[in-house]
Order: structure tokens, then C-alpha cells, then sequence
């Protein structure tokens, strides 16, 4: 009589899953594996890994990996596929702390929203003072031209005093430069140059230069 063979099906040794927290190594994650209409639960320390078994399971199946409970404050992992093989698989997971990148509907309230990012004071002083020394140095800069300019005139004209005062005249009817040279004398308590009188007179009569 000979014997007859048994035929066994070969069931697949599981998954298993690694579980990382962006919240640290405390707390833990349960997931529920299903696959050929079965499923089973694994409780995974975070920084570890543990391996969910079924005797239903059959390689080549695909498995369905859903996260029913996890670290407080963290998104849990739904929906996730892995297939299943003749040696265990392997599915990583990362759970992410709930913030404004990371959000679901188990996020306490207030941590999906986004969070208010505080400028520290001396950020805020330092780009104020950045600011009033540009605005000054864009005021002082023309006065130190003008400045330079009339020193020009003055050493170049320096024995012909009716030239200077033309040149000063000259000067002062330029566009922009009758404010400049009666600022400098204001903030270096200096006299105007002789012609600038002149130059304000003209400035005056026109009405078309303003």
C-alpha cells in the first residue's frame, strides 16, 4: 500500500514592522495586517520592530497595513501594501509628530494648524538699525558730494571771488541741489556760499522750476 502524499500549502512567515518616532523612542504603535481575509494585530515599540503572523496568509498576497493606534501627537499610517513572500517582509514606517506639514484627524486640536514662529528682539533691532543707516547714509552721501564740490569751485576759484559766487549760483540752480547745500549748512553750521541768495531769487521768480 503505498502512501499517499499530503499536499500542505506553503503559508507565509508574515510582515515584519519597523517603527521610527520623530518623537522619540517612548511609546509604542499597534497595526492590523490584513491579507487573504484575515487579519492580525502587532504592537510595535518605536526604535523597533516586531513581526505579525497569520496562519491564512499565503505568499504572493497582498497585504493591507493600517495603524489603529500610535504615540500621542503623532499621524498614524493608514492604507499602507506590502506583499506578502516566502520569508517575512519588511515595512518601515515613520511616525510623524502632527504639525502643520503633517496632519489627520487623530492630531490633538491645535497642533495641525500652522504654528506661529516668534522673530526674536534683536533680529528686529538689528534690521530697524540696518534700515535708519541706510535711510542716513542716503542723506549724508549727496551732502558729502556737495561738499566736495564746493570745495572744488573754492580752490579753483580761489583768487577770483565773482567766479566762485557764479559757480555757487551755477551750482545751487541745478535740480535737487539747493535743499542739499542748505541742509549741509543746517547739520555742519556753516555758512551758505556766496551765490546761493542769488540762486534762491531765480529759483523764486521761475515758477516753472520747483
Amino acid at each position: 500500500m503505498s502512501p499517499v502524499p499530503a499536499v500542505a500549502a506553503a503559508t507565509s512567515p508574515g510582515v515584519t514592522i519597523t517603527l521610527a518616532c520623530e518623537i522619540g523612542t517612548v511609546g509604542t504603535g499597534t497595526f492590523k495586517v490584513t491579507a487573504n481575509g484575515s487579519s492580525s494585530l502587532v504592537t510595535v515599540p518605536c526604535g523597533g520592530s516586531a513581526t505579525a503572523t497569520n496562519a491564512a496568509w499565503m505568499p504572493g498576497t497582498m497585504a493591507t497595513i493600517d495603524q489603529t493606534a500610535g504615540p500621542v501627537g503623532t499621524v498614524l499610517a493608514t492604507n499602507q501594501r506590502v506583499y506578502l513572500a516566502t520569508y517575512a517582509a519588511s515595512f518601515f514606517t515613520m511616525a510623524h509628530a502632527c504639525s502643520a506639514a503633517f496632519t489627520a484627524p487623530e492630531c490633538p486640536p491645535g497642533t495641525s494648524g500652522r504654528r506661529a514662529t516668534t522673530v526674536p528682539w534683536w533680529m528686529i533691532a538689528g534690521l530697524i538699525g540696518f534700515l535708519v543707516l541706510v535711510i542716513i547714509a542716503s542723506i549724508l552721501a549727496p551732502l558729502l558730494i556737495v561738499g566736495q564740490q564746493i570745495r572744488y569751485f573754492h580752490r579753483i576759484f580761489f583768487d577770483n571771488p565773482e567766479a566762485f559766487r557764479k559757480a555757487m549760483r551755477n551750482l545751487a540752480l541745478m535740480p535737487g541741489m539747493a535743499w542739499r547745500i542748505r541742509l549741509r549748512s543746517r547739520l555742519l553750521r556753516v555758512p551758505l556760499p556766496p551765490g546761493f541768495e542769488d540762486a534762491e531769487q531765480v529759483i523764486r521768480d521761475d515758477t516753472q522750476r520747483v
